[in-house]
């Protein structure tokens, strides 16, 4: 199969495959659909023209030229190319392709409930010529010709009317700003004062009401062994007045009109953690049944298998803990901002689709790191990561092709709230449309990449974080 779906002005972008597919017209645009046997089916979009600009959807969106890929190709000594894992660091399965003009050409396919895992691999011949192969399970694609990204929205946005497409239900915020602490430190060590314990998060509600107003969100990590440690263990620290301290505290933080989030991993566990809790039949393994491990500040993780049922019910039970203590909610870390370690084809998201759908049956709002048109976050966090690759070419962070873009998250996955750093608005507050409307939350970070630990400098720390945030 060879569809010529752009062919102009020195522009050139065509769809092919080994396989065989149908396609034909629908009104809005070209539906593509595999007519094969085979389950696991390569497209490859062939682009070339050096101006091309190009959005795939490396966590929120990435932009660049077509031009520039060769180089990256280059310059990380991966000449097979690098790769996006969908549900995981691709936020969706949309590819935009756009000439000097703001013509151009979309590939885009529906969410897929069970989280099938849809791998994008990006490679150039030279300057001019760019291929970006996408292997999955059999999807139907959508071709889309578009005139201006306005047309392409409203495009996109009849394709959603379609019955076969699921979309996420539309998020509502009251929220604008949200603060993080830390109080125990990968090292297991804290600066909070002993006489304090708990009580230093009804300091900080103090401070966000009298500054930032009511119904705000105080995230809370490190609350249990310590960041980093512990994990799927999120029993609150003794060293900071136990179960009984946090929830004396989370109750004068509600008094304070803040809500108040806490801090879970949805995605890895300490090694001896597994090995002392029976969890082995949950630990994620290859062909050769050796278990997943990632290391994060010098301890041994295990990748755990999402769609096993024992690890969602332990996690589900650390949030109903922190549900009784009084909690609002919880983060569920890494399901967006990690590769999925399995091949195309594999479910990977379902798990934590129902892991996610049971904790709001709680009453407890969810939000994650990195986005997804599968999980249904209240609200999604924007990842701002140094690059980092994998040795097989997988993006594991950053953006090394372009600059971030988030509008290929937005047209692909509109009416979610977004969780953005201070430090990446890229317009003033009090012009920021999104804001304005309750698109997104403000996240106060400290510097950017760093952990926002409690010390003694914290309070005025925050405090200059707020004022900057008033003159934005």
């Amino acid at each position: 199969m060879n569809i010529v779906l752009y062919n102009q002005h020195n522009y050139y972008c065509a769809i092919s495959s080994e396989s065989k597919f149908l396609s034909k017209q629908n009104g809005i645009c070209m539906e593509i659909t595999p007519s094969g046997i085979k389950q696991i089916n390569t497209l490859t979009l062939e682009l070339i023209g050096k101006n091309w600009n190009i959005l795939w959807p490396n966590r929120e969106g990435e932009s660049f030229s077509a031009s520039e890929v060769i180089g990256s190709i280059n310059k990380y000594n991966m000449p097979e190319g690098l790769t996006l894992s969908y549900p995981a660091t691709a936020s969706c399965r949309t590819i935009i392709c756009t000439d000097t003009s703001g013509k151009g050409v979309a590939l885009l396919a529906a969410p897929d409930p069970e989280g099938k895992v849809t791998e994008f691999c990006i490679n150039a011949e030279d300057h001019q010529h760019v291929t970006i192969k996408i292997r999955g399970k059999n999807s139907k694609w959508y071709c889309i010709n578009f005139d201006n990204m306005e047309d392409l929205k409203r495009k996109i946005s009849k394709l959603m009317d379609f019955p076969e497409w699921p979309n996420l239900a539309a998020r509502h915020n009251e929220s604008k700003w949200q603060v993080q602490v830390g109080l125990i430190g990968p090292d297991g060590k804290t600066e909070v004062p002993k006489n304090k314990g708990f009580d230093v998060l009804v300091d900080i509600s103090e401070l966000m009401l009298k500054e930032l107003g009511k119904n705000n969100i105080l995230h809370v990590f490190g609350y249990s062994m310590g960041h980093d440690s512990g994990y799927p263990d999120y029993t609150p620290s003794a060293l900071l007045g136990g179960k009984e301290g946090l929830k004396n505290a989370i109750e004068n933080i509600h008094i304070n009109r803040q809500k108040v989030v806490f801090y879970m991993n949805g995605r890895i566990a300490q090694r001896e953690n597994v090995e002392k809790d029976g969890l082995h039949n949950s630990v994620l393994t290859n062909n050769d049944g050796l278990p997943f491990t990632e290391l994060y500040n010098t301890r041994n993780f295990f990748v755990m298998n999402p769609s096993s049922e024992e690890w969602q019910a332990r996690l589900l039970k650390e949030a109903i803990q922190l549900k009784e203590l009084g909690a609002d909610g919880i983060q569920l870390d890494q399901l967006g901002g990690r590769a999925a370690p399995v091949p195309a084809g594999e479910i990977w998201g379902k798990g934590y689709i129902k892991l996610i759908d049971a904790v709001h049956k709680e009453g407890l709002t969810v939000w994650i790191q990195g986005l997804s048109d599968i999980y249904p976050a209240d609200w999604f966090e924007l990842t701002y990561r140094d690059t980092t690759i994998l040795e097989d070419g997988t993006i594991r962070g950053g953006t090394p092709l372009g600059e971030p873009e988030k509008c290929v998250f937005q047209i692909s996955v509109p009416n979610q709230v977004l969780l953005i750093p201070l430090s990446k608005i890229e317009t003033k507050l009090e012009n920021n449309k999104d804001l304005k409307n309750n698109n997104i939350i403000v996240d106060l970070d400290s510097k950017r990449g760093e952990l926002f630990l409690y010390s003694p400098a914290y309070m005025t720390q925050l405090k200059t974080i707020i004022h900057k945030a008033a003159l934005n």
